[in-house]
């Protein structure tokens, strides 16, 4: 990856479909500066008699995350009455809004907490446990990169 293609976090987003179903019903959720996705998966121990080390498969990975940001309760969703409601939300996780390709998608389960500070601001933070199938971004080919940097620099 050329250093001209990395990308600076300011232009994450998160995305929640409160109703479970996401796609045009994913809202912003104003306020958040921070989001961490864990993709790890379990690697099971498999080493049979005469092997010369140990042999390891994978597993089925353990989706979970964490979001974090300042409260904001004027703009965008409400991560509160998500919390406590009863439906599984959809999310939607961008590392740069602009590029709506690129994103990690799926139904989770909510918590959050709100932390309140006489010297600094309301934040809100929580984590998340995949709760259904995800969907992942699949890699661009080296032209659609090249051409998408092209378009970048004129733009």
């Amino acid at each position: 990856m050329a250093a001209d293609d990395r990308l600076h976090g300011a232009h994450g987003q998160v995305k929640m479909d409160p109703a479970g179903v996401g796609g045009v019903g994913a809202v912003v959720v104003a306020g958040l500066d921070k989001w961490e996705l864990d993709m790890s998966k379990d690697h099971v121990r498999v080493t049979a008699f005469g092997d010369s080390n140990h042999v390891y498969v994978d597993g089925l990975p353990d989706l979970k995350g964490s979001y974090g940001g300042w409260f904001d309760p004027v703009d965008g969703l409400d991560v509160f009455s998500v919390i406590f409601g009863t439906t599984k939300p959809y999310l939607e996780l961008y590392p740069n809004e602009a590029d709506v390709d690129i994103k990690w998608a799926g139904k989770g389960l909510i918590d959050g907490k709100i932390s309140v500070d006489a010297n600094g601001g309301v934040a809100v933070s929580g984590t998340f446990v995949g709760a259904g199938p995800w969907t992942f971004p699949t890699a661009l080919p080296l032209a659609a990169r090249g051409a998408r940097r092209d378009e970048d620099r004129r733009g």
